[in-house]
């Protein structure tokens, strides 16, 4: 459940906490998002609460149901598999520049963060493996790094938005967690190289298996399956 709020920031804090609970998976793909509801649980008045749900509208992460309202997105798996063609493509060129262009201390901060990844009490557990925005996500700073503003653009626009949503939810999958982890570490270490082309080689290969994964676990008209907990 969500906990209330304070704050003179009503409408930015509102967003953050929704925006998590989506990415996080707590607020699944195609969820009804009643008005009336998340104001009680959050403590505030629909006011605030329309514009943080018109901001998440501007990323992609909630869509407008013609008489239905606010719903999260939800996307196919043609339409999933589509959208991550397209980010491999985009990402590889973001790790074959990055590697050309991302300074020393950029190189410094990533190690850094795969070191916090490393220490998160879920990907420890193997139970789930959730990067939040700006300078926590792996893939956002090495799009920053490419040096290249139509990839940054990208990767920090409303389709990212959506393949972030879908990219926590198949990290739910048994062994995935240490997988990625790994596979990060990879990208890392080719871009510390500098060596453009097995970058983008490895991060093709990360991406080809998140589409593998959504292959094989996402039934064609629905949200991703998930582990059962039994």
């Amino acid at each position: 459940m969500l906990t209330p709020l304070v704050s003179e920031n009503l409408a930015q804090m509102a967003f953050d906490r929704l925006e998590r609970a989506i990415l996080s998976g707590d607020i699944e793909p195609g969820h009804k998002m009643s008005e009336a509801d998340l104001a009680r649980q959050l403590g505030i008045s629909r006011g605030p609460l329309r514009e943080a749900i018109g901001r998440l509208e501007g990323l992609g992460l909630v869509m407008r149901v013609a008489n239905q309202g606010p719903r999260v997105t939800s996307l196919r798996k043609s339409e999933l598999i589509e959208l991550l063609v397209f980010r491999e493509a985009v990402e590889g060129m973001a790790a074959r520049y990055a590697a050309a262009n991302a300074t020393d201390a950029e190189i410094a901060r990533l190690r850094m963060l795969l070191e916090q990844h490393q220490n998160d009490p879920a990907i420890k557990a193997g139970i789930g493996y959730f990067q939040g925005a700006g300078d926590t996500d792996f893939h956002l700073q090495i799009a920053e790094a490419s040096r290249n503003s139509r990839i940054s653009a990208f990767v920090s626009g409303p389709l990212y938005s959506i393949l972030r949503l879908y990219r926590h939810r198949m990290s739910l999958i048994p062994g995935r967690p240490h997988a990625a982890l790994a596979e990060h570490r990879a990208i890392l270490e080719a871009i510390e190289k500098r060596d453009g082309d097995e970058a983008e080689r490895v991060m093709r290969e990360h991406i080809r298996n998140s589409r593998q994964n959504v292959f094989v676990h996402m039934r064609e008209d629905a949200a991703p399956d998930t582990p059962s907990k039994s």
